[in-house]
């Protein structure tokens, strides 16, 4: 069964730089005493879901107030959360994640908020990221993908130039609300995190999960969000990219048509593309990949979450903006 679905896979692989450094729980773990410092006056409670991470975890941080804060920021493992408030302003959200390269272990979560009159609380929590259980396999493509003549390495690096435009786009708000939705009509699978041996010569880590559809498969975008980028690339092909705010993106790979372009705003359940067999793959599929703030993230474990509605980005009565401007065929 395994042999007969890594024929059928396909390798998408986002490149990401690496790190100057490696993170590790001890080098962003704050210096605590044996015993937790108490919360600020001001913060009432500080959880998340799901309750235990892992490596590639997605998660909503939910900070509770007794006073309705100004900001909410906070930093875990290196990075900044932003955070926002709904119909309740005592009761803020950050939509976050540890990368699926985060070593296991217990690292802190430190809260800042500026409250009414300018009193600044702060609060500091533990966060156990626990060992993902990734996959390994290989899988064969064609030899073009694995050493890239000419061409193609000038192509890969204006991927690469365009891929960094993309991701460096900034919405300061979330404009997803609620669930984010299964983008085509299959299943996902548990391809996440895997590493993958290319035609017995090189190792690669497949960033996101694979959804078994045939080519022209109809293709949605999993929440709102504006799209940030809509072109083909040399690994990943028809590739699509949605910001969904504060630094939270989605992105659609080996795209055989693609009807939006960047700059569109969509809605949950918009058309954005068909499903293909382009850029490096083994065959038709779509691949669904999640990235925050640099750090790639489970899929799987984002569609599974139970998100809040954000009532000033539902649109129940409104036409949706977006309409297929720049359809293209292949």
């Amino acid at each position: 069964m395994k042999q007969s679905f890594l024929a059928l896979a396909a390798l998408a692989l986002l490149i990401s730089p690496a790190p100057d450094h490696a993170v590790t729980p001890q080098t962003h773990r704050a210096a605590r005493s044996a015993k937790p410092a108490a919360d600020s006056p001001g913060i009432k409670n500080i959880f998340w879901q799901p309750n235990q991470l892992k490596q590639g975890s997605v998660a909503l941080f939910t900070v509770e107030f007794e006073l309705a804060p100004v900001r909410v920021t906070a930093t875990l493992i290196g990075k900044t959360l932003s955070f926002f408030k709904t119909e309740n302003p005592k009761v803020w959200y950050s939509l976050a994640g540890a990368d699926l390269e985060t070593q296991p272990g217990s690292y802190d979560l430190h809260v800042t908020a500026t409250l009414p009159g300018g009193h600044i609380a702060r609060s500091t929590k533990a966060i156990d990221i626990a060992a993902a259980n990734f996959l390994t396999g290989s899988i064969d493509v064609p030899e073009d993908f694995v050493e890239p003549d000419a061409a193609g390495l000038k192509q890969i690096a204006s991927d690469e130039i365009a891929k960094a435009h993309a991701y460096a786009h900034l919405l300061s708000q979330p404009q997803w609300t609620g669930n984010f939705k299964t983008p085509v009509a299959a299943k996902a699978t548990e391809t996440f995190g895997e590493s993958r041996i290319l035609n017995e010569e090189k190792s690669s880590t497949h960033r996101g999960t694979d959804f078994p559809v045939n080519e022209g498969a109809r293709v949605e975008a999993s929440n709102a969000g504006t799209v940030v980028l809509a072109k083909d690339l040399f690994y990943e092909g028809g590739c699509v990219i949605i910001d969904h705010g504060q630094k939270f993106f989605t992105i659609y790979m080996h795209l055989s048509k693609i009807d939006v372009a960047a700059g569109d705003r969509v809605e949950k359940g918009a058309h954005i593309g068909l499903s293909g067999k382009t850029g490096r793959v083994t065959g038709p599929h779509l691949h669904m990949g999640v990235r925050w703030n640099g750090a790639y993230l489970d899929p799987v474990q984002l569609l599974a979450l139970t998100l809040p509605p954000i009532r000033a980005n539902e649109h129940d009565k409104a036409p949706a903006p977006h309409t297929a401007r720049r359809a293209r065929r292949r």
